[in-house]
């Protein structure tokens, strides 16, 4: 087990199960933006020092560690942020994590980590931010990624899952995080899930493991507000930017939904691969694969190479 003192211990094992030679450095950077916000990423840089041209964003109830493995064997420099209220990143005081509160934050967040305009990809409630920002920022996003998240997906189910997440328990152990996490039906790699815990929970007060995003935090009688997804059809219509849907076959993107998203966007790509929800936790190579590959057709970055069948992220 890595030392839970060292949130980058097992990098190495990452990059040498991905087929990765020469592995990014990673490392911890916190910002405070000019609107008070305190936003936590990971920088992803190589050893010839170019900026970042890919931000990664999370999904709801996870962090910026789940794009690890993706993002080290896409091999580019990148950004991953903890969204607003997610990770290291701070609270809100009204707790609204919906794209248009949070996006004016991370935008900045993104000048204040020195981000160059380039690819945004983003996963569940990270895709709907991602869509936000390319809308209000177009000079920003040359390519956006929506992992697994259609704006058709059903409201009542977004708000259904963020009532489950403030509703949760503090945890005795992370092997009682990790069977949670099986029975909703997460995931069934419990090594996966097990890297999750150890990055989504922190100590509590008494000394059991808590959720570090702020929804099983707020005080009683509160809710949070995640917005309304469907808002973010006008953001997609109005891009002039290359688009991947990258969807998991058991994912929320059913194949209704895969069909609606084609034929409101018949200009974009859409790859399926053997995933549940959590793409980039489930079949972090596949992902970084058809991000590559879908950036190299597109132009959208010049030093990308292509994986070899045996390791999608070899360099």
């Amino acid at each position: 087990m890595p030392d839970a003192d060292d949130e980058f211990a097992d990098l190495a094992d990452l990059a040498h199960a991905s087929g990765v030679t020469e592995p990014m450095r990673a490392s911890r950077q916190v910002v405070r933006t000019t609107d008070g916000q305190e936003i936590a990423a990971i920088r992803w840089d190589t050893a010839d020092g170019q900026e970042a041209r890919i931000a990664y964003l999370h999904g709801l109830g996870i962090d910026a560690h789940s794009f690890d493995q993706t993002a080290l064997a896409v091999g580019e420099p990148a950004v991953a942020v903890d969204l607003p209220g997610h990770g290291r990143s701070g609270w809100r005081d009204d707790a609204d994590y919906g794209a248009g509160a949070t996006a004016p934050s991370v935008l900045a967040a993104l000048d204040a980590l020195g981000v160059r305009p380039g690819i945004v990809v983003g996963h569940s409630l990270g895709a709907i931010l991602a869509a936000r920002l390319a809308a209000t920022a177009p000079e920003r996003v040359t390519g956006l990624v929506l992992v697994d998240m259609s704006p058709d997906f059903a409201q009542r189910a977004v708000d259904r899952i963020a009532r489950a997440l403030e509703a949760e328990e503090p945890f005795t152990s992370l092997e009682q995080v990790v069977d949670r996490a099986v029975e909703a039906r997460v995931g069934d790699d419990r090594a996966v899930l097990l890297r999750e815990a150890r990055h989504t929970t922190r100590l509590g007060a008494d000394g059991r493991l808590v959720r570090r995003h702020h929804f099983p935090h707020l005080p009683a009688g509160r809710t949070s507000s995640v917005g309304r997804f469907a808002d973010a059809w006008p953001d997609l219509e109005a891009l002039d930017v290359p688009i991947l849907l990258v969807r998991g076959d058991r994912g929320y993107v059913s194949p209704k939904l895969h069909a609606q998203f084609a034929e409101r966007l018949p200009s974009a790509e859409i790859v399926t691969v053997e995933a549940r929800h959590a793409v980039q936790n489930q079949a972090p190579l596949e992902l970084a694969t058809a991000i590559r590959a879908w950036a190299e057709r597109n132009g959208l970055l010049h030093r990308i190479e292509e994986p070899s069948p045996e390791h999608p992220g070899r360099r």
